[in-house]
């Protein structure tokens, strides 16, 4: 009993000791932390690529090549054609958005700019019982500024094309850094893909050495679910996207409004944003159409909530259905912790994450109560 007690005091000890010595030496930790973090990075960001990845990949080794097992040199080779085809389709969506995107994005700001004076010119006609003048204020704000003014910028404007060349050295090692993270990301995620059911392998024969039987099986269960919960957010919601943007795009040319193109791709991809990305697309597109017609934009809001509302309660559960099993509460709480804790990924990332737990602490609680012989409401 003495030599339990001892033991038990010296770990308490131990512990505490171990504590203030990290807090004396936070900052080095913190530090430490950081720089592994850094080194670390393309690995854990490639396994985040490579587990999203993995949802088409597993469509089309199975759903598409799967029906080709007659032909004999693609039985081996299904693996390697399926990421092929994920990678081309991935640089494929890219550039169409980027394609769409960027020469819609020109032409509206070059229409903005070309609405803006005439938009100022009604505001202040509106603002001129009130004695406001917007376009003279401007005009004096951004006037062009001349003699000894006009020195005083320029010798400002050589001091940063100076530092701007000192500057550059650092620009570049960190466009290299970046380039060379993102080469190893890449090649993580290839890895990862290809070699997918031998990594695992390998994980659970680890557990299965230093852990028991039952820790394991426990862990292979919340594994599994939370690998179809997260697989099947990620197809949901890409494809509830898609649905919102041809929804817009379509409506938005029944009512000749302008940049249909740009709103509804904008739209589309904001909506990847659970529940609070389409209003974020919203926001923009009325500003956007603000400029050129007031009414118009008031008709876009309009547009927007009926279109939202039809999404919301029609489309949504049907594309979803039971694969999140979380309640709408949850999924607010769900994209409120993760948008504080890690911004916009957090926010894609704690709804399936907080599903899991959900699932997961509910099948703990009905076998808590089965073992007391209590019957719920619920059950």
């Amino acid at each position: 009993m003495e030599r339990k007690k001892f033991r038990d005091y010296l770990l308490l000890g131990s512990t505490l000791l171990g504590v203030w010595f990290l807090l004396q030496r936070f900052d080095a930790l913190a530090g430490f932390v950081k720089t592994l973090w850094v080194i670390l990075s393309p690995f854990v960001l490639g396994a985040v690529i490579a587990f999203v990845l993995n949802v088409p990949m597993r469509f089309f080794e199975t759903k598409v090549l799967g029906r080709m097992e007659r032909v004999k040199w693609l039985k081996n080779a299904k693996r390697p054609i399926a990421l092929f085809l994920v990678l081309v389709m991935v640089v494929l969506v890219v550039y169409l958005l980027m394609s769409l995107i960027i020469p819609e994005l020109l032409t509206t700001l070059e229409t903005i700019a070309r609405a803006v004076p005439g938009f100022i010119q009604q505001l202040d006609q509106k603002l001129a019982p009130y004695q406001i003048e917007i376009g003279d204020f401007l005009s004096e704000r951004f006037k062009m500024p001349t003699g000894p003014e006009l020195m005083q910028r320029l010798e400002k404007i050589g001091d940063l094309a100076l530092k701007g060349v000192m500057f550059s050295g650092t620009v570049i090692g960190s466009a290299y850094q970046s380039l060379l993270s993102g080469f190893f990301t890449l090649m993580f995620v290839i890895y990862f893909l290809l070699g997918k059911e031998r990594l695992a392998a390998q994980f659970v024969r680890l557990m299965r050495a230093y852990m028991k039987k039952e820790r394991v099986d426990r862990f292979l269960h919340s594994a599994s679910l939370a690998q179809r919960t997260f697989s099947s957010f990620i197809t949901g919601q890409c494809l509830e996207a898609v649905i919102l943007g041809v929804m817009f795009f379509i409506a938005m040319l029944i009512f000749r409004m302008p940049y249909v193109l740009l709103i509804s791709v904008l739209i589309a991809v904001t909506a990847l944003i659970p529940v609070v990305g389409a209003w974020i697309g919203c926001i923009v597109g009325a500003v956007l159409i603000l400029v050129s017609s007031p009414m118009q934009a008031l008709g876009f809001v309009g547009m927007f909530l009926v279109l939202q509302q039809l999404e919301g309660n029609l489309i949504y559960p049907r594309v979803m259905g039971n694969a999140i099993g979380l309640p709408g509460i949850w999924v607010l709480l769900a994209v409120v912790l993760g948008e504080g804790l890690m911004g916009v990924v957090g926010m894609l990332l704690f709804i399936p994450l907080t599903s899991v737990c959900y699932q997961l602490l509910r099948d703990e609680v009905d076998e808590k109560l089965r073992e007391k012989n209590i019957e719920t409401a619920e059950s």
